[in-house]
């Protein structure tokens, strides 16, 4: 797996303002351009989808865990905590769903300051089931979402940069070859709870390579858009937001659904939106 491929450009849009408001003096203020990683941080997740056949709901997913993050030998370990999956059919209860591989497997993963996705590797043995089940790919993926790639300047409002991030997994089962191209937009600060946050606006497209070349596959690659907030005062990505529509899969074409649509949010735990939405059930 082949990760981070970097360069930046900018280009003027216009600024969306932000609900929780943004304030002419911090957009002012100095940008982050690195990150301050703590020996130990955690992030807690809430996502949900829901499967729809002519805009009617066939089932509903939802998800919710901590990510643990802990320094070990220059790289962290990571981990899942309290990781809870249910999925409800339209006037049934929610079931629970089994686990996942990743969500039982640690992984090792180097950070960079500015955010820099590499060295992913799962914790356990290649040989084992489980472990050869898992791809190191969705780690990244769900990491990307969480921490966006900072510029390599102060970046002004509205400039925008692009990030790069390439999988090769065809020796795993079900990997391929695919990259995820993310462009960045610098949106104007905002306050919350009396901290500043500089905020981030993103887009993502993940290709597919075609089968044995270095060429994009013609298929419409999966896209996402999400909103991430970085503390100035602490240098950490703080709060994160993203949703996305996908084809359904063929288990789900069983059911009789044509679409899938998902959202979701991450939040730095300790921080001032781990207590706004730590007593909600969802995003």
């Amino acid at each position: 797996m082949k990760l981070s491929r970097y360069h930046c450009s900018f280009g003027v849009v216009a600024c969306a303002l932000l609900a929780l408001g943004c304030g002419n003096d911090a957009a002012r203020s100095p940008t982050p351009t690195e990150y301050e990683w703590p020996e130990r941080f955690a992030y807690r997740l809430d996502y949900v989808s829901l499967a729809q056949r002519d805009r009617e709901p066939v089932l509903r997913y939802a998800e919710t865990k901590t990510t643990r993050f802990e320094l070990r030998d220059a790289q962290y370990f990571g981990s899942q905590d309290s990781v809870l999956k249910t999925a409800q059919r339209p006037g049934d209860p929610p079931q629970l769903v089994a686990y996942s591989a990743e969500d039982t497997l640690g992984f090792y993963v180097s950070l960079g300051r500015r955010g820099e996705i590499a060295k992913v590797q799962l914790g356990c043995d290649p040989a084992v089931t489980a472990c050869a089940a898992a791809l190191p790919s969705n780690v990244a993926l769900e990491l990307r979402r969480l921490i966006p790639r900072l510029p390599l300047w102060p970046a002004p409002r509205g400039s925008s940069w692009d990030d790069t991030l390439e999988f090769d997994e065809t020796g795993r089962p079900g990997g391929t070859q695919s990259a995820m191209i993310t462009r960045y937009t610098a949106r104007a600060d905002t306050v919350v709870s009396g901290r500043t946050y500089w905020v981030v606006g993103w887009h993502s497209a993940r290709h597919a390579y075609r089968r044995g070349t270095t060429d994009l596959g013609a298929e419409a690659p999966v896209q996402e858009d999400g909103m991430t907030f970085v503390e100035k005062g602490r240098l950490l990505p703080v709060y994160a937001t993203w949703a996305g529509a996908v084809a359904a899969s063929p288990d789900l074409r069983a059911l009789g659904a044509s679409g899938v649509g998902y959202r979701g949010r991450a939040y730095l735990a300790g921080s001032v939106f781990d207590s706004l939405y730590a007593r909600e059930v969802g995003p």
